[in-house]
């Protein structure tokens, strides 16, 4: 049962390996039924721990082991969570080390989806309808090859969009925050202008939050 144990037996299944990180020592596995899951893990992943051997998987050692979490990931997706669910601490922590955050949104009035909306409406996840959204933004895609035209000669861009692809061009690749510092726009300005250039094909997202020309 829950979202982490379900997304491991599905990696088992599709023999992608994965890795579990504890919240107790690595000479037991929490629940216990999880145990034989545990252990195909160790065949095609692994277990990792900071907590010694013989550590209980006491509550406050979670939120500590989530920072493993954060710092691990490439992408955080986040599938549900309560508005002060552990997931939470770990999409904050993930922002604070400048990675790139998702999830997927829910009703609005389910508890398990409160944390997930207040995430995507505060610009601290990006809305997530299905993996091929993840693919094709982390541009995990690598069949999909970048076109090689210059897409400025042939599109008419706005004053703000000229400005960002001729930073882009200097600068090969930046930060949302430094272009929306440097464009002295809000932060939810700077998202719309720089998801309209994607659409058009112009820019393309980078891991990290960063963007560059296609």
């Amino acid at each position: 049962y829950g979202i982490d144990i379900t997304a491991h037996r599905k990696c088992l299944d599709l023999s992608i390996p994965t890795i579990g990180v504890l919240g107790n020592g690595l000479d037991k596995v929490y629940p216990f039924v999880h145990k034989r899951v545990a252990e195909q893990m160790l065949q095609n992943g692994g277990l990792l721990s900071e907590f010694p051997i013989g550590t209980p998987p006491d509550r406050e050692h979670f939120p500590m082991r989530n920072r493993i979490v954060a710092g691990m990931c490439d992408a955080l997706v986040v599938v549900e969570t309560k508005e002060k669910g552990g997931s939470m601490i770990t999409a904050n922590l993930a922002n604070d080390y400048n990675k790139d955050v998702f999830a997927f949104p829910g009703r609005i009035h389910d508890p398990a989806s409160k944390g997930c909306n207040m995430l995507i409406k505060s610009h601290r996840a990006s809305l997530l309808e299905g993996a091929q959204d993840l693919i094709y933004i982390m541009r995990w895609n690598q069949a999909e090859k970048a076109s090689a035209v210059q897409r400025s000669l042939f599109l008419a861009l706005s004053n703000e969009e000229q400005q960002i692809a001729d930073l882009l061009q200097s600068q090969k690749d930046m930060a949302i925050d430094q272009l929306t510092v440097a464009l002295s726009k809000t932060p939810s300005e700077m998202a719309a202008i720089l998801l309209n250039l994607e659409f058009q094909g112009v820019i393309r997202s980078l891991p990290g939050k960063r963007y560059a020309l296609v």
